[in-house]
């Protein structure tokens, strides 16, 4: 007896909702008789012997791929680890409505809500694929008749706390878990033909469902696709094509509003322009397998490759995106690996996703990118595995996932990260989420120790002029904040940053602050560095040097405009009184941890210049030399090379 079996009544619903969505034509001639005569197993014998022998519509895409051994097994004993939490279920009985994090806080619940994804059936299926161990088919059909039996709809809270069929994941299911699961598990002796047939009518009441509570945002795209997946590999569903028609029109619709013309999805976050991107192209991906690109828009590729040269043009020289927003470390070939599929003609695709080892590097004027809807401006040295790295956020909120960052910097030198963005952490409730999203976590400034607030705009209704430059010997941008600080919003200060990248070696950035009520006020400039190694450096007094125990450290000299006092230094590492200071606050796949956060704070006054000097130093190398003349110009000797510097004139 399985655990928690399918109550009479809920199984036949089921099952006689199968019958009447299906249409006889596409089954077979004996089906249709024994329909027809009311013979009802009968019919139901012969549609699950159609569907585990059928072989189009192609489903070969799930089922491909690699997989891995752990996950299916610990997926057989009911061992899960959602966002990073482990939870092994007595006997292995999966309950499908459990959240640990309700009794062991901080309470996330995003847990029960990922569980209810299946990821690990994509392991499980391919584990018995490969094996043909039916320990895994008898394992997945046991959950799957749990999960119908335990979970249904909630007439309006459906994405609620604690919902097992909360949008996202009946998106994910079908676009997925589901299809993989589905594909490679008809094989098995083990799994019933009844299993079977409850799983294609609870995958399609999943697609209604979907169709009749559609969301916004990338949450509607991952409802779309997984209504057009469904739709398009289960044909037989007398409304299949109404369903493909809808998902059509809806997934093409929130592209035209959601990319924006530079590529990057609204809400601004790498993570989401993953998802939005996968999603969209695995409408097109199934679309071209099922023969029915028809179905998609002439300009449908276009947001497919702008949305793909916009993460090419975001990558870090480690091949990962910078974490702006929510969002955990994403690896730039996730997308351009499926775009090269899509665009073979499109050379710097192959180039990224093969590590540089196939393709040609992008072109442009210079190796650096400037999107000016998203207000990203990249500056690089190449395209190379050991490439200067700076990232400037001059833009808006963001549609949704937003953090207070504006005018955050994110730096790399080669695959190291230098100064972070952590991504803002887990979606729970806790005191280290609330500093991982604030300002009070990113690379910018506070007044009188309150951080920026803002609320508006989210997304820019017209490019954003950074004054942008970008030329053989320097990269330049520059922006304002110019909204409130502290929970009331007062707009008590301005806060300008100029960023000018001195090519190859250095980066220049330049804070100006400035009262709007002509008071005096303290004025504090951080950083953030994943080491607990940031001190004093003797050979250049005021500076700190980060040691992160790899091949590239980091000096940060401050200097001080003439007139203005030496600002007070500081660092902070796992602080959490009498603030929340020097933390990574992990997403996914890190866990939060001590960091260091080093701050120079001013004496109070009503305008302040901050100037601080980065430079990624090679171990044991040389520092630079740094001298000012009496005109306030700095000359900087690095590496062999000479630079001469107005900081009042960055772009110049």
């Amino acid at each position: 007896m399985l655990y928690h079996e399918i109550p009479e009544e809920k199984r036949n619903a089921h099952l006689n909702a199968f019958l009447d969505t299906i249409d006889p034509g596409k089954i077979g001639e004996e089906y249709g008789k024994a329909l027809a005569s009311g013979d009802r197993e009968a019919a139901l014998l012969l549609a699950a012997a159609y569907f585990r022998a059928r072989t189009e519509p192609a489903m070969a895409d799930f089922g491909a791929g690699g997989y891995d051994r752990g996950v299916a097994d610990r997926g057989v004993k009911g061992i899960m680890r959602e966002v990073n939490i482990d939870c092994a279920f007595p006997d292995g009985e999966i309950d499908f409505l459990f959240n640990p994090t309700e009794k062991n806080p901080p309470l996330n619940h995003e847990w029960l809500w990922q569980l209810n994804r299946f990821n690990w059936w994509d392991h499980m299926a391919r584990a018995y694929a490969d094996t043909r161990d039916e320990t895994y088919a008898a394992a997945f059909e046991k959950q799957l008749r749990h999960w119908i039996a335990e979970t249904d709809p909630h007439p309006t809270d459906y994405n609620g706390a604690g919902s097992a069929w909360r949008t996202i994941e009946e998106g994910l299911r079908l676009m997925g878990s589901w299809q993989t699961a589905f594909n490679l598990f008809r094989a098995s002796p083990t799994v019933s033909d009844e299993s079977l047939l409850l799983m294609l009518s609870s995958m399609h009441r999943q697609a209604l469902h979907l169709k009749a509570h559609p969301t916004g945002g990338n949450w509607l795209l991952m409802e779309t696709n997984g209504v057009y997946t469904f739709a398009s590999l289960f044909p037989e569903f007398t409304d299949a094509e109404e369903l493909r028609r809808w998902a059509c029109a809806t997934i093409v619709r929130e592209l035209d509003g959601q990319i924006l013309p530079d590529g990057f999805q609204r809400e601004l976050s790498p993570d989401y322009q993953l998802v939005s991107f996968n999603c969209a192209a695995g409408v097109w991906r199934t679309a071209s397998a099922c023969g029915r690109l028809d179905e998609l828009p002439a300009s449908y590729p276009a947001h497919l490759k702008n949305m793909a040269l916009c993460y090419a043009a975001t990558s870090t020289p480690a091949l990962v995106q910078p974490r702006t927003n929510d969002c955990y470390t994403m690896y730039t070939s996730r997308v351009t690996g499926v775009a090269e599929r899509i665009f073979p003609e499109v050379k710097e695709f192959a180039y990224l996703s093969s590590r540089r080892t196939r393709g040609e590097a992008p072109k442009g004027e210079t190796a650096s990118r400037y999107l000016p809807w998203a207000g990203f401006a990249v500056m690089r040295t190449d395209w190379s595995g050991e490439a200067s790295y700076l990232c400037f956020d001059v833009g808006p909120l963001g549609a949704g996932h937003m953090h207070q960052d504006k005018l955050n910097i994110h730096l790399w030198k080669g695959e190291q990260e230098l100064i972070f963005d952590d991504g803002g952490g887990q979606y729970e409730h806790s005191r280290g989420r609330v500093y991982g999203t604030s300002a009070y976590d990113h690379n910018t400034v506070t007044v009188d120790g309150l951080a920026q607030v803002r609320s508006d705009p989210k997304v820019a209704k017209e490019p954003i002029d950074a004054g942008w430059q970008t030329n053989g010997v320097f990269d330049y941008a520059a922006a304002d904040y110019t909204d409130g600080f502290g929970q009331d919003g007062n707009r008590v200060a301005v806060h300008r940053r100029e960023v000018r990248f001195c090519k190859p070696e250095f980066f220049i950035v330049r804070d100006t602050v400035t009262a709007n009520d002509g008071n005096p006020h303290v004025y504090s400039v951080r950083f953030h560095m994943d080491t607990l190694n940031v001190a004093p450096c003797p050979a250049s007094p005021g500076a700190y040097y980060a040691d992160f125990g790899k091949e590239w450290d980091l000096l940060l000299v401050p200097v001080t405009d003439r007139g203005e006092s030496v600002p007070t230094s500081r660092t902070a590492s796992g602080q959490t009184e009498p603030e929340y200071l020097g933390w990574f606050i992990g997403r996914n796949a890190e866990r939060n941890h001590p960091a260091t956060t080093l701050l120079w704070d001013a004496a109070p006054t009503e305008s302040r210049h901050f100037t601080t000097l980065l430079f990624p130093v090679r171990k044991g190398e040389a520092l630079p030399v740094i001298s000012e003349d009496a005109d306030g110009i700095l000359s900087v000797t690095f590496k062999g090379k000479s630079f001469t510097l107005d900081r009042n004139a960055l772009n110049r």
